[in-house]
C-alpha cells in the first residue's frame, strides 16, 4: 500500500510548479513511454513526440515565458479566456435566426 501510494503522489501535479516544469515533465514522460513501446531513442521519441498536436502545445507552454506563473494561476487564466470564448459564442449563437419557425 505505502508502494502504489508514494507512486500517486509523484504523479500528481503540484500547483506550485511552474507552467514549463508541468509542459516539460509531461513531454519527457511521453517520450519515456514511447521510447520503451517502440525501441527508439530518447531523443527520437521526443522528437515524435514534439511533432504531434498536442506535443506542439506542450512545447508552446514549456518554451514561451511565463513570468514564473504558477499551474493553478494559468488554469485561473485558461479558464477565463475559456469562459468568454463560450459567452461569445452563445451570444453569437442567440443572434442567429432559429432554422425552424416556433410558430406557424
Amino acid at each position: 500500500m505505502g508502494e502504489s501510494f508514494r507512486k500517486e503522489e509523484e504523479s500528481t501535479v503540484s500547483d506550485d510548479r511552474s507552467v514549463e516544469e508541468m509542459a516539460n515533465e509531461v513531454l519527457m514522460r511521453q517520450a519515456k513511454v514511447r521510447a520503451a513501446r517502440t525501441g527508439e531513442s530518447i531523443e527520437e521519441a521526443m522528437e515524435a513526440v514534439l511533432n504531434t498536436e498536442a506535443g506542439a502545445q506542450l512545447r508552446e507552454l514549456r518554451d514561451v515565458p511565463h513570468d514564473e506563473e504558477s499551474v493553478e494561476e494559468w488554469q485561473v487564466g485558461m479558464a477565463r479566456e475559456r469562459a468568454g470564448e463560450r459567452a461569445e459564442d452563445l451570444g453569437d449563437h442567440l443572434e442567429e435566426p432559429p432554422e425552424h419557425p416556433t410558430h406557424g
